[in-house]
């Protein structure tokens, strides 16, 4: 295994939405991770499938490029696009310079605080790096960089969950993230990667359900 808790993988998501006559499979995510010797790319790519985009016509790609130094996981770069209707409500890029400073393709920038700095998307990485290194921990607080600034955010282990995916039972670790609106079953089997996510975005309530995972042979 590499120094942290990760490696390369792929893992393919079915998307459901909750509405009022029940969850609707609408779509599909698929996650990348993608490690050499201390460098990773992690892409994320969802959308609602053809026959749903008369109801919800979204999509979103998100890429996170980082290293890791001494067992530590450095976010540097972070790309968001995302489209409802076909209309861009969301594209935007952020650098991190030097572990001091965030500065968005929109112009604005952040000082950094001393700590743990990641994007919306590597915070799942360095969630599952530091679960493996202090299983005991029930807070982790990582300073999250997005469009609108450098903030503090707290994702709580709530506890364990035996999860049935796809007639699978897997043990997981809940974790909840009150600001994000996020809630994520942690795999233990997976590496500590997520087999269920639900977030609320607005008032809409989104559900990511493993389908199948992928390590390279």
């Amino acid at each position: 295994l590499q120094s942290y808790a990760l490696s390369s993988y792929t893992a393919s998501y079915e998307l459901y939405a909750k509405t009022k006559i029940g969850s609707l499979n609408i779509g599909t995510a698929l996650f990348v991770l993608d490690v050499k010797d201390n460098q990773y790319i992690y892409t994320t790519e969802a959308h609602t499938d053809l026959l749903w985009r008369a109801l919800y016509d979204y999509s979103r790609t998100e890429r996170s490029i980082g290293q890791e130094i001494d067992g530590e996981l450095i976010s540097t770069h972070f790309t968001v696009v995302e489209r409802i209707k076909n209309k861009v409500k969301k594209n935007y890029e952020i650098t991190i310079i030097n572990r001091n400073y965030a500065i968005s393709s929109n112009g604005k920038e952040w000082k950094i605080d001393p700590g743990n700095l990641v994007d919306q998307l590597s915070v799942y990485l360095i969630l599952a790096n530091d679960l493996k290194k202090n299983p005991n921990q029930l807070e982790f607080i990582y300073q999250v960089a997005n469009e609108n600034g450098v903030e503090y955010q707290k994702f709580l282990v709530m506890g364990y969950e035996t999860l049935n995916v796809k007639d699978n039972e897997m043990e997981t670790i809940v974790v909840n993230c009150p600001e994000l609106r996020l809630t994520l079953n942690l795999s233990i089997e997976h590496n500590f990667q997520p087999v269920l996510i639900n977030k609320i975005n607005g008032k809409t309530e989104f559900i990511l359900i493993l389908k199948d995972f992928k390590t390279p042979s």
